[in-house]
């Protein structure tokens, strides 16, 4: 039973079967995109696709169950397969080696048999054919002399190459599960000349705490010729202990890493105006004194003159002003009277307030706050990941391309010894063309010399 269960879970069909379904599902991670929000997801979607694609866990296929246990599956498989081979790849490699006699029973189809007499001592032969295929890994003598059996091995060492792709796949994989398990990709706006240290996951909306702060320092569109835009940059700030770290410009393709964490630019836009000029006059010498203060309801605003501060009062009435202000002396903080001036069949008068010789005045100025929307991720295993890919392409290339090849040579004489029969024997590990070749090249060259 137990070895039913190793064949099965050790089979190359069920690596393959593992394979191809991974493959097949992380296509449909590319096509769906994964991690969005369910209200983008319920935009893209009709409300019975979004609920069979939300059943089926294609949705976040990489977070799914079944694809981590498909994943699982995969790496058991791989050692698994790994032990029950690991064994006789050793025994290739260092020993101990079949006789000439047990190879040649064998049959292996991949075998090459050739077959050569000469009268030249065996002794002479042994530096001839060593010249061929190199040194023997041993020698064998046998008790009378008249038969000698040499072993030849080339390339043995890359028989590990399927191992060493092996651990890089399962390095591969315990480096995407890391990902899925620890990183994360999240969304945030942020306003000119603010910062925050929250992101908010664009799976489910939840808040994230950063372990620095980010700051906006400014925002920009550039645009070609004829109007259409061409690159969106933010100029980011990195701040730790309220020291900033670094700062660079962000755009589409050029994001920012600090501590592992990825910075991109996503979007841009601006807010909602939340500030309105108000222009302060004095109104008998209107040249002596004019500013604009940008002004925002709730909040004091000193206008420098005759030792006053006003504040917006939002009214919400319909057809009124949107806001009133008062204004108060800054020694008491009282409240004083002030007079409204309207212009007829205009909700925004030209003259809000005034007090004494001080107008304010409503302008068509607002402040408005431009914000970059940056997806922020973190993908500390990234470098596993790269890791394992390298490990994998080049144990991939040596097992590929250096082929493991064995040969056996039996020395005897014949003819009471008047004449030495060689008989050659060699096997390679993978079937191609170029080693045929040159084993015919090597024994056309070998048969030339002893004849």
């Amino acid at each position: 039973m137990l070895s039913k269960l190793n064949k099965f879970i050790s089979s190359v069909k069920l690596a393959v079967f593992l394979f191809i379904t991974i493959a097949v599902l992380a296509m449909i991670g590319t096509f769906i995109n994964q991690g969005d929000t369910i209200k983008q997801y319920k935009t893209i979607f009709s409300p019975a696709a979004y609920h069979v694609l939300y059943w089926l866990g294609f949705l976040n296929i990489y977070d799914s169950w079944y694809f981590i246990a498909l994943t699982l599956l995969l790496i058991v498989n791989l050692i698994a397969a790994s032990i029950n081979m690991f064994p006789r790849t050793i025994k290739a490699v260092f020993g101990p080696y079949p006789s000439f006699q047990e190879v040649s029973e064998k049959k292996n189809p991949k075998a090459v048999y050739e077959a050569i007499e000469t009268k030249k001592k065996p002794e002479e032969l042994k530096e001839v054919i060593g010249k061929k295929f190199g040194e023997p890994l041993y020698e064998k003598i046998s008790e009378n002399s008249d038969k000698a059996e040499l072993y030849y091995s080339r390339n043995s060492i890359f028989r590990f190459s399927p191992y060493i792709a092996h651990i890089s796949v399962i390095i591969i994989i315990i480096g995407v599960l890391l990902n899925f398990k620890y990183g994360f990709r999240s969304y945030t706006n942020i306003k000119v000349g603010k910062k925050t240290n929250v992101t908010y996951l664009l799976k489910n909306n939840k808040p994230i705490k950063l372990p620095f702060t980010i700051r906006l320092d400014r925002y920009r569109t550039t645009y070609y010729s004829d109007g259409i835009p061409k690159a969106y940059i933010s100029t980011i700030s990195i701040i730790e202990e309220h020291i900033r770290i670094l700062t660079k410009n962000i755009e589409v393709n050029h994001p920012l890493t600090y501590k592992g964490i990825t910075i991109y630019q996503a979007s841009y836009g601006h807010y909602k105006p939340d500030k309105y000029g108000i222009l302060i006059v004095n109104l008998r010498h209107i040249k002596s004194f004019k500013k604009i203060i940008y002004a925002s309801a709730g909040k004091y605003y000193n206008s420098k003159i005759n030792n006053i501060k006003f504040m917006l009062i939002r009214v919400v009435r319909k057809g009124k002003m949107p806001y009133f202000p008062y204004i108060i002396k800054l020694n008491n903080k009282k409240i004083l009277n002030f007079r409204v001036i309207r212009v007829k069949n205009n909700n925004f008068p030209l003259i809000i307030a005034r007090y004494k010789n001080i107008g304010f005045i409503m302008t068509p100025q607002l402040k408005t706050y431009y914000y970059s929307g940056v997806e922020i991720s973190k993908n500390t295993y990234v470098s596993v990941v790269w890791i394992g890919c390298i490990i994998l392409v080049i144990s991939l290339f040596f097992s590929f391309f250096f082929n493991h090849e064995e040969t056996w040579v039996s020395l005897s004489g014949i003819n009471d010894a008047k004449k030495t029969k060689i008989e050659i024997i060699s096997i390679p590990k993978k079937k191609f063309n170029s080693f045929y070749k040159k084993f015919d090249k090597k024994i056309s060259e070998l048969k030339k010399y002893l004849h």
